[in-house]
């Protein structure tokens, strides 16, 4: 799981741990922006970088997966069940 950082001026950054995002509420570094997705916001500057994300897909004919990876970790990973109650001829 990973907590969605901003930076001072809203613009996005890399994700961090939970245990990274409570170590910044505590000393009063970052404040929690939104509850879900959990969304923190630093009060400290920082710099802009960021790493590049790399978008997996992986369809199937029941689902449908989805991951988003940088070079060292997975960021985001879902499933999606496709329906299987429609028929394919149409007419």
């Amino acid at each position: 799981m990973k907590v969605f950082v901003l930076n001072m001026r809203g613009q996005p950054l890399m994700p961090c741990s939970p245990a990274k995002a409570r170590h910044l509420l505590k000393a009063n570094k970052a404040k929690v922006k939104r509850k879900t997705p959990f969304t923190i916001q630093l009060s400290i500057a920082t710099g802009e970088t960021k790493q590049d994300v790399i978008l997996g897909v992986d369809a199937g004919s029941k689902h449908i997966g989805l991951s988003a990876t940088t070079e060292k970790a997975e960021v985001f990973a879902s499933e999606v069940e496709l329906h299987q109650d429609i028929s394919g001829t149409v007419g």
